[in-house]
């Protein structure tokens, strides 16, 4: 399976100490440099710069030598277009990625997207972590926010 990463779910799961369910539910994980410098920049949280600085070797920076293109990648940042132009030369099989205009843009393209939230509901399934307090730390200990109805419709599916 080939998996891409944006910088947020990265961000994420290091923030709430689960990044290893990523090798574990996926193997190995592909991000392009942008993803890689976006979660080293200094405006970054400091576990998660410390965390990219000695990537784990499940983790694979790749840069796409792609020129392929599309208009409405103009409207994404940078972290996400490449992310997407990696997806696309790489033939990806997902697309982590959470904000929402990455997510529409890459789900019209024709790639399978998922976010954090879906990560945290795969990883609770195959019992490396609980889905609760993962969400608890998620929402409480970051930026995240869901609606509590998008929450219930993901536990439902537990």
């Amino acid at each position: 399976m080939i998996v891409i990463s944006d910088t947020s779910p990265l961000r994420y799961l290091v923030a709430i100490g689960h990044v290893d369910v990523l090798p574990v539910l996926y193997g190995r994980i592909l991000c392009p440099p942008e993803v890689l410098a976006e979660c080293q920049h200094s405006m970054s949280p400091a576990l998660l710069r410390a965390w990219t600085a000695k990537p784990p070797d499940w983790l694979f920076v790749v840069t796409s030598v792609s020129s392929w293109t599309h208009s409405e990648l103009a409207r994404l940042d940078e972290g996400e277009v490449a992310a997407i132009r990696l997806a696309h030369e790489q033939a990806a099989d997902l697309l982590l990625m959470d904000e929402r205009k990455g997510r529409q843009i890459a789900q019209r393209l024709g790639f399978r997207v998922s976010g954090i939230l879906a990560v945290i509901a795969d990883a609770a399934r195959h019992q490396l972590l609980d889905f609760e307090q993962a969400v608890f730390k998620l929402t409480q200990e970051t930026n995240f926010r869901v609606s509590p109805s998008v929450l219930d419709a993901i536990r439902s599916q537990l």
